[in-house]
């Protein structure tokens, strides 16, 4: 299938009007123009689930790289490569994300056992019991904001548990990331450098503690990157460099499992048969729900890789130095992968999804943010009887690749 030249749908991510509502612009890239060409970004923009998934194939984890960042800002995409383009740098160290293997593998590996399945079950009951801590004053209220009085303060209170910060700061730390992620108006997307630069201030003291304490291990998160030596020159990584490899977890955790908390029981509000079906059994049917909130009301909507390699997808061939973007948020929506794609359906079967991404690049904190948004739907329908949304007050703010509530008032009856 070739790649559409004409700009008959006006797609751009960093338009304020795609940003407020993408949806219907996914529709018509799905079905008239699937491999959507932008000349000014000279980006290969994909709708549909099966070429997304292609994209993503092991055959092109060196062909495909995000080597300028998996959401660059406009100004970035606006400087076109003559070519194959330049590998992130290793000294200093670039965010992993930006890594071309076998460091992006190395450097993911390093701190990779706190998010394991197993690591991160011994955090329930950590959740849990901070779930009501925070559940019980905004009940006596009986009007709180869903995201930043209840999810978003889980999510930043387990951010200070995983990176040994005073569970003081988690009020700052949650106002900081969704600051910093906004989108800028005057440059047209996210300050990338800001971003990393603001995340270090809260994670630089913990790493400074562990590395003088000895980094034996028994805080594998920082303990595995101050060990890690580059490959091939054996250096160790600077305190300010291992901040940058633990941004992306660090921002996910804090600002993603919360929206997609607020927001599915957002959906259950307008389903009240659905709602009904999830209360009748929350252990069982939460979990379930859960899957559908994640294809539904994940808020990440793109990703981007640079071509190192000329590769085909979708019939098309890119050449390197150009770029391809998964639309994620499309292809959770396509027609073709889930009947009745358009519409939230609680215990739909799902075989499979890109809430998460998958192959190299999977999200890392996968098994935390299930954890949470579990934790989090079922505690608040366990003690809530009945609940309105007030969405005059609400804000839906604008990003390219995030679309989400970042405040949703809520007035509750409590049980």
């Amino acid at each position: 299938m070739p790649a559409s030249t004409t700009d008959d749908i006006g797609y751009d991510p960093f338009d304020v009007t795609v940003m407020g509502n993408p949806y219907p612009y996914y529709q018509k890239l799905r079905a008239q123009q699937p491999v959507y060409y932008t000349p000014q970004y000279d980006t290969y923009w994909l709708s549909r689930y099966a070429d997304i998934e292609d994209m993503l194939q092991p055959r092109n984890n060196s062909k495909l790289v995000s080597s300028e960042s998996s959401i660059p800002m406009p100004e970035v995409l606006r400087q076109h490569h003559a070519g194959k383009p330049p590998q992130a740098s290793l000294d200093p160290m670039a965010p992993m994300t930006l890594l071309h293997s076998p460091h992006y593998d190395e450097v993911r590996r390093a701190h990779a056992q706190p998010f394991t399945p197993r690591a991160v079950a011994q955090l329930e009951d950590f959740a849990r019991r901070t779930t009501r801590e925070l559940l019980a004053p905004c009940l006596a209220r009986g009007e709180f904001d869903l995201f930043l009085d209840y999810g978003g303060m889980l999510s930043a209170l387990l951010t200070c548990r995983l990176f040994d910060i005073d569970p003081a700061l988690a009020p700052e730390i949650l106002e900081t990331v969704n600051a910093t992620t906004a989108y800028d108006p005057e440059r047209g997307g996210i300050d990338n450098a800001q971003l990393f630069l603001r995340m270090q201030r809260f994670m630089l003291p913990s790493v400074a503690r562990r590395r003088a304490a000895g980094a034996d291990g028994s805080a594998p998160l920082f303990d595995g990157l101050i060990n890690y030596r580059t490959n091939p020159d054996g250096r160790a990584l600077r305190d300010e460099e291992i901040c940058d490899q633990l941004t992306c977890a660090f921002v996910a955790n804090t600002e993603t499992p919360g929206k997609v908390a607020a927001q599915g029981l957002l959906e259950l509000s307008r389903r009240p048969q659905q709602l009904a079906e999830v209360r009748a059994d929350l252990a069982t049917n939460v979990p379930v729900a859960a899957e559908e909130m994640l294809r539904y009301c994940a808020p990440a909507q793109w990703f981007l890789r640079t071509v190192h390699e000329d590769v085909e997808i979708a019939g098309v061939t890119m050449r390197a130095g150009q770029r391809v973007a998964g639309l994620i948020n499309s292809a959770n929506r396509d027609e073709r992968e889930y009947e009745n794609s358009e519409e939230f359906i609680w215990n739909r079967p799902i075989r499979k999804q890109l809430a998460f991404g998958m192959g190299q690049h999977h999200c890392l904190g996968l098994h935390i943010a299930r954890l949470q948004i579990r934790v989090l739907v079922e505690e608040f329908l366990a003690r809530v009887e009945s609940y309105e949304f007030d969405l005059d007050r609400a804000v839906l703010r604008p990003s390219y690749f995030h679309c989400a509530y970042t405040s949703l008032p809520v007035r509750v009856t409590a049980r």
